[in-house]
C-alpha cells in the first residue's frame, strides 16, 4: 500500500516540475555583470537620501512582455521616495528578452533589485568622477523609446578623448590583441550593437557576433571607453541604437574598427 501511495504522488508532483524547469525566465540584453556596471555609471544618489543616510534595497517588479517590452513597473519593496524614485528610472532603462516556456515567448512578471549604499556611492563617485550626469544637448526624452539608427535626424556621433580624431585610429591606440588569442590564432570581427543613451553613455550591449581568445570581451572593453553625442530626434536628444565593428588580423598583428552609416545599416 505504501509503495502505491508513492507512486501516485510521483505521478502528480512530477509533471508539475517538468513545466516549471521549461520556463526561462527573462534576461537582460547585456547580461548580468555588464547590467551591474552601467548601474554604476548611471546612478545618482539624491541630495535628500544622502543627507538622510537612506540606504537599502530597492525591489521592483514589472511585466516582460512576449515581445521583450516591460510594462506596469511598481516598486514592491520601497526605502524611500528619493530612492524608489531613482531605481525606477535606472530600471527602465534595462531592456530584456522576454521569458521563454518551451522555447516560446510568453508575458511573464519579473523581479530587479537595485542597491542603494552610501559609502560603496561615495567610492564609486570619486572612482568614475562625476556625481551627476551630464548630458551635451537639451532637451532630451524622458520616455525611454529606443529608436532605430535609420530612423533619427541625426545619428551618434563618439567623442573621443586625446589626439584620437577617428573609430580606427581609436581602436588601435587602445586595444590589445588578447594574449589568448595569438597562442590560438584567432582572428575574425566582433560586432556589437548597443543603445546610445542621451548622456552619450551606451548600455544595453548585445554581441551580434562573437570572436573566442578574450577578443569579445576586448572589443566590449574599448567601445566602453567611448562616450557619444546622442541621437537627435525632433530636436531632442533621445535613446538610439548604434552598432559597430571591430577587427582583429593575426597576420598583421593589427586591430582595426568601422562605424557604419545609415545607408550600411539593415
Amino acid at each position: 500500500m505504501i509503495d502505491w501511495w508513492i507512486m501516485i504522488m510521483i505521478i502528480v508532483i512530477l509533471p508539475g516540475n517538468l513545466v516549471a524547469q521549461n520556463v526561462i525566465s527573462p534576461q537582460c540584453y547585456s547580461g548580468k555583470r555588464l547590467t551591474k556596471e552601467f548601474i554604476k555609471e548611471e546612478m545618482v544618489y539624491p541630495k535628500e537620501a544622502l543627507k538622510n543616510n537612506e540606504e537599502g534595497e530597492v525591489d521592483i517588479s514589472f511585466i516582460v512582455n512576449a515581445d521583450g517590452s516591460a510594462s506596469n513597473y511598481k516598486v514592491s519593496k520601497s526605502v524611500s521616495d528619493e530612492l524608489d524614485i531613482e531605481a525606477l528610472r535606472i530600471c527602465r532603462k534595462i531592456l530584456w528578452y522576454p521569458a521563454t516556456d518551451i522555447g516560446l515567448p510568453i508575458p511573464y512578471k519579473h523581479q530587479f533589485a537595485i542597491k542603494f549604499d552610501i559609502k560603496r556611492y561615495q567610492k564609486l563617485v570619486k572612482n568614475r568622477g562625476y556625481d551627476q550626469i551630464a548630458y551635451p544637448f537639451m532637451p532630451f526624452d524622458t520616455s525611454g523609446k529606443v529608436y532605430e539608427f535609420v530612423d533619427v535626424d541625426k545619428t551618434p556621433k563618439p567623442v573621443y578623448p586625446g589626439t584620437n580624431h577617428n573609430f580606427g585610429n581609436f581602436v588601435g591606440s587602445n586595444l590589445v590583441y588578447p594574449e589568448a588569442a595569438f597562442k590560438q590564432n584567432v582572428s575574425g570581427s566582433v560586432k556589437l550593437k548597443f543603445v546610445v543613451e542621451p548622456s552619450g553613455r551606451i548600455s544595453n550591449i548585445i554581441i551580434d557576433k562573437a570572436l573566442g581568445g578574450g577578443c569579445t570581451e576586448e572589443a566590449i572593453r574599448v567601445v566602453r571607453l567611448i562616450r557619444w553625442n546622442p541621437s537627435i530626434f525632433d530636436e531632442m536628444a533621445v535613446r538610439s541604437w548604434m552598432c559597430l565593428e571591430i577587427t582583429f588580423d593575426i597576420a598583421k598583428k593589427s586591430v582595426g574598427g568601422s562605424i557604419p552609416t545609415p545607408g550600411q545599416v539593415h
